[in-house]
Formats: C-alpha cells, sequence, structure tokens
C-alpha cells in the first residue's frame, strides 16, 4: 500500500510490490526554508564539491580516481545517456525496475552470460538487497577478464547505512549517484563520476551550461543539511522494531527488509506510524 497520512503501524502497510525510499515532514521543511535562498555564481563547483564529500561520508572509497564530475538529473538520466551510448546494457536480475519498463522483453544477464559486445550497468547499493550485490566483486572481475566496461548505478547510496565499497576495481568506468532516494525525489538531482571525459548528451548538457539551476540549488543545500547516514540516525531503532515485530531482516536501506523468503518488504509506512 502506498504511503498516506492513513498510515497505520499494521501488516496491511508493508509494501511488497513498490518499497517507497523514505521521506519525512522534515523533507517538506527543508524546502521551505531553501526556495528562499539566492543561488550563489560558484553553484555547480559549489554542488560537485559538497556531493564529493557527501558521497565519501557513505564509506565510498576511490572516488579521487574519477575526476570527471558531471551534474545529471538523477540516475535515470545516467541510465538514459548510456542507453542512447550503447543502445543496449548488460543487467543483472532484479535491478532497478526501470529496465524493464524501457523494454519489457529485456533479459538479463548472469555471470555466465556477460559478452564484451555491451557494458554491464549494475546498482551498488542493489534495490533488490538493499546492499551490495552478493556477487558483486566476482562479476567486477569477470567483467576485467573479459575487457567489459562497467558503470556503476549509485541510487539507492542516500538511503543506506555507511558501508565500504571500492570504485578502484579497474574495470569500472563511471559511477553516478542521485539524492532522489536520499529524500527528494521530486527534484532529481546528481553527478556522474568518470575515469575519463564521456561522449554523449550529459557531456554536453555540462560543457553547455544547460543544467538546471533549481535543482542543483536544492542539492547543494540537501547534503549540506542532510548527512550521511541521515535516515539511519533518525530511524534505526524504528527499523529494528519493524523488523522484529513483523519477522523481518534488516538490510542496509533504511525502508526495505526482506521476508523469510528474502523477498524485499518497504516499510516506509510503518516506520513513520511508529
Amino acid at each position: 500500500m502506498r504511503d498516506s497520512n492513513d498510515r497505520q503501524y499494521t501488516k496491511e502497510w508493508l509494501q511488497y510490490e513498490r518499497q517507497q525510499p523514505m521521506y519525512d515532514s522534515s523533507i517538506d521543511d527543508f524546502f521551505a526554508k531553501v526556495f528562499q535562498i539566492a543561488p550563489l555564481k560558484t553553484l555547480e563547483d559549489d554542488f560537485k564539491e559538497a556531493v564529493t564529500e557527501w558521497v565519501k561520508g557513505h564509506g565510498i572509497l576511490g572516488l579521487d580516481n574519477f575526476p570527471i564530475r558531471d551534474i545529471i538529473q538523477g540516475c535515470t538520466h545516467y541510465i538514459d545517456d548510456l542507453y542512447q551510448r550503447y543502445g543496449d546494457l548488460h543487467i543483472f536480475k532484479n535491478d532497478y525496475k526501470y529496465h524493464w519498463r524501457l523494454n519489457n522483453d529485456k533479459v538479463w544477464t548472469t555471470i555466465h552470460t556477460l559478452t564484451p559486445d555491451k557494458p554491464l550497468l549494475i546498482a551498488c547499493p542493489f534495490p533488490y538487497y538493499g546492499d551490495i550485490h552478493p556477487a558483486m566483486y566476482s562479476i567486477l572481475d569477470e567483467c576485467e577478464r573479459k575487457g567489459i566496461p562497467v558503470h556503476v548505478d549509485g541510487a539507492w547510496l542516500g538511503c543506506t547505512r555507511i558501508f565500504e565499497f571500492d570504485l578502484n576495481h579497474p574495470a569500472i568506468q563511471s559511477y553516478g549517484i542521485s539524492l532522489s532516494k536520499a529524500g527528494i525525489g521530486n527534484n532529481r538531482i546528481g553527478i556522474r563520476f568518470s575515469r575519463e571525459e564521456q561522449t554523449g548528451p550529459i557531456t554536453l548538457m555540462n560543457k553547455f551550461n544547460m543544467n538546471q539551476q533549481p535543482l542543483v540549488l536544492v542539492g547543494y543545500h540537501f547534503v549540506n543539511e542532510f548527512k550521511p547516514g541521515h535516515w539511519w540516525n533518525k530511524y534505526g531503532e524504528q527499523h529494528k522494531k519493524v523488523c522484529k515485530d513483523f519477522d523481518l531482516t534488516p538490510t542496509e536501506a533504511i525502508h526495505l527488509c526482506t521476508d523469510k523468503e528474502g523477498k524485499p518488504v518497504g516499510i516506509r509506512p510503518l516506520l513513520r506510524a511508529l
């Protein structure tokens, strides 16, 4: 059931189909404040610097080896850019559902079917697990062995606990992060970190100053106010209680648990009902 003001702390409000990321009235208060602030002339550079530190604060290592930093309108923009440039991508089962919304006949990849004719895009954290994909490092090693470039979708970073993931693996060519799942889903903004300059629409938008300044402004102030681990600091104890009361297993994502079969269950309504 979709979260609403009618939420109750009952089993019926567990989300099995579409698990909503965390949100509460503190986000509304934040927007009311930000939209009264005039943007700085150095806004884009300030945004990139602030978001880079925010990402590092979540435990992401190796960003210094990704010096090309382009502003993106969320990770969906990052994904669309890859599809536009490459036509098709390797995608693993249970990654972001957007891939199957684009193509209902999409066939997922396994570690045994990786081929060098197209790049791999893989989420980290991985949506189905609310954590790093359990085979992540084996997948990266196989991609390196076969010469397959890897692009990492970090959309879920902002709703997870601080955990360590090292981007230094030589197969990884870019890493995209968004602030959407961190709480500002209707203001999609983020950064693509690349080892080398990319081609495509994201590069063009950044070169020709086509980024949307209101989104950049919101993102800049958001990462300065909502520090790494914010949602866990605020709702960590409630997360434990929901898991105990409904016999669920915690994940690294604040709004997500898994049931006895290992399937993801969204708990945002219950967190907010407590």
